[in-house]
């Protein structure tokens, strides 16, 4: 027992220390950040966030939520949960998007506090509710791979960009170019992805991962029941996908009349890709890797430091504005922060018993 305690007080020792170095890391690529970028040059470029574009831009980005909810009610429909009011599952999930921007979880830890939330809040078994989740998140990722794989070629395409830079955007867009395919079609002809990846690097043959790999079955079964035998709620995910993405240029383009830029489709689609990679690196708040991002694509685009780093900082209150939103509603269904997701892994094992 006394072995068992001190390996999890080591697990838990490590991911501390892991969010310390990574928010040392952020705040140090802040302030290196607003080191070489003139305070006064960033101020001239947010004179043009009126009251009014303010507004618009955070309608636009609620109603992006709300797309992106009912992409999720599509989902939980074919699950023959039909009854569920929309805006009880917007405010589920803006808690999940709160504790995904918090914690370094790579867009990832709030997921299954919004699948426990439906789960208590809906009656709705825990691993059904987090089923619906993964397919959800599942779509969400593969359009996202695709919209970088267009992205990387418009760039690519469109811009001049060093040897280094150009090497990396390809291998990165083939890459996902692969996995997006192969995923999409083995999932649409019912087959396994994750599992197929797992015996076909050899790890299936090791006895210790006996238990690990009934859970990865157990995972890709509602996923490939959603894109094999439910075509008809798949493809309505999808247009709703495409839908959220015309939303996303619109806020984009918001945001570039804020800071005094014009962006044109292929410099969002730049501006968005580097946003995609900030918030994937783990580190709480993509605190210094969005300012990075930003000022990296709006060096690509050629236009100034300040300009994206004013953008960046638009995009962070908006973040704020609805994290606190998110934290609220937590605070409302009587959930602190910190118990969220150990609630979420208490009523997981608990399931799986």
């Amino acid at each position: 027992m006394m072995n068992s305690q001190g390996l999890i007080m080591d697990k838990k020792q490590k991911r501390n220390l892991f969010l310390i170095l990574s928010i040392i890391i952020g705040l140090a690529a802040l302030a290196y950040i607003f080191s070489i970028v003139s305070w006064s040059d960033v101020k001239n470029a947010l004179s043009g966030a009126t009251f009014r574009l303010v507004v618009l831009f955070l309608i636009i980005q609620l109603l992006i939520f709300l797309t992106l909810t009912w992409r999720w009610k599509i989902v939980l429909e074919s699950q023959g949960y039909k009854d569920i009011n929309i805006f009880s599952l917007l405010s589920y999930r803006l808690a999940g998007y709160a504790i995904s921007f918090i914690t370094p979880a790579a867009k990832l830890g709030g997921e299954p506090v919004r699948a426990w939330l439906l789960s208590k809040k809906q009656e709705i078994p825990f691993r059904k509710a987090l089923s619906g989740v993964v397919i959800d998140k599942t779509i969400d990722l593969s359009t996202s791979g695709t919209f970088f794989i267009l992205g990387a070629l418009l760039v690519l395409i469109s811009y001049a960009i060093s040897p280094g830079v150009r090497q990396v955007l390809i291998i990165a867009a083939l890459v996902f170019f692969v996995l997006v395919t192969i995923f999409n079609y083995r999932m649409m002809r019912g087959k396994n992805f994750f599992y197929k990846i797992f015996t076909f690097t050899g790890l299936s043959k090791f006895k210790r991962l006996d238990g690990f790999k009934k859970k990865l079955i157990d995972f890709e079964k509602p996923i490939i029941k959603f894109y094999h035998e439910d075509k008809k709620h798949f493809f309505q995910t999808i247009m709703i996908s495409a839908l959220s993405w015309i939303l996303m240029f619109i806020e984009y383009s918001i945001l570039g009349d804020m800071v005094g830029v014009n962006l044109s489709l292929i410099e969002i689609f730049l501006i968005v890709s580097f946003v995609g990679v900030a918030i994937i690196i783990p580190v709480p708040m993509a605190l210094g890797t969005l300012e990075a991002g930003q000022i990296g694509a709006f060096g690509i685009i050629g236009l100034t430091a300040a300009t994206g780093l004013a953008l960046a900082i638009l995009v962070r209150i908006k973040d704020i504005v609805f994290v606190v939103a998110g934290l609220i509603i937590l605070a409302v269904h009587g959930l602190k922060f910190k118990d969220a997701v150990k609630q979420t892994k208490y009523l997981s094992a608990k399931k799986r018993k």
